[in-house]
């Protein structure tokens, strides 16, 4: 377990662990024009573009929110995950379709070993936005952990074509597929 908590925590702290200031939330119609950035820019675009795609997603549309989700980033960046869970709790609670909050709660979750209360939020993540291919990612991580590599694989598929050049996920879709070749793609 630790060394797949290890590797998602890894791979999203560069992404969203880190605190940014937004004026909007999921629903923003920017949204639109840096996911077209994103999939048809370099990789440096690209690389901008996921900044801001994240800036965006960190903002609740609620001053408290924002406050608390701010203290939970910190907390968990100081591997205070009690802490950090409480505070996302309580951001949730006031901000439901808060799609950020339940992604790093999910992260959080998975530092205590809660792999499904991580699928969960991971799962409430891309419900509330169907475009956020790290909540994508993490929830091929939880499949792949099962032995569910063709579900993993096509969970990476979708991620990557909201962010192609998450180079990660496109490492590990391409182990996967090599995993999957005899068995039919």
């Amino acid at each position: 377990m630790g060394s797949i908590f290890s590797r998602i925590l890894s791979g999203f702290a560069a992404s969203f662990l880190a605190v940014f200031a937004a004026h909007a939330d999921q629903f923003d119609p920017r949204l639109d024009d840096l996911f077209a950035e994103l999939r048809t820019g370099d990789k440096d675009a690209a690389a901008l573009a996921t900044e801001r795609i994240f800036a965006i997603w960190s903002d609740s549309q609620s001053d408290t929110v924002d406050v608390l989700y701010a203290r939970a980033e910190l907390s968990a960046n100081l591997g205070e995950f009690d802490i950090a869970g409480a505070l996302l709790d309580h951001a949730i609670g006031l901000s439901p379709s808060f799609a950020q909050g339940y992604m790093l709660r999910g992260i959080v979750r998975l530092s205590a070993a809660d792999r499904e209360g991580a699928f969960e939020d991971f799962s409430r993540a891309v419900e509330l936005e169907p475009r956020h291919f790290e909540a994508r990612i993490a929830l091929a991580e939880l499949v792949l952990g099962n032995g569910e590599k063709r579900e993993a694989f096509d969970m990476l598929q979708k991620a990557l074509e909201l962010n192609p050049h998450h180079e990660r996920a496109r490492d590990r879709a391409r182990s996967l597929r090599r995993e999957l070749e005899g068995q039919g793609i």
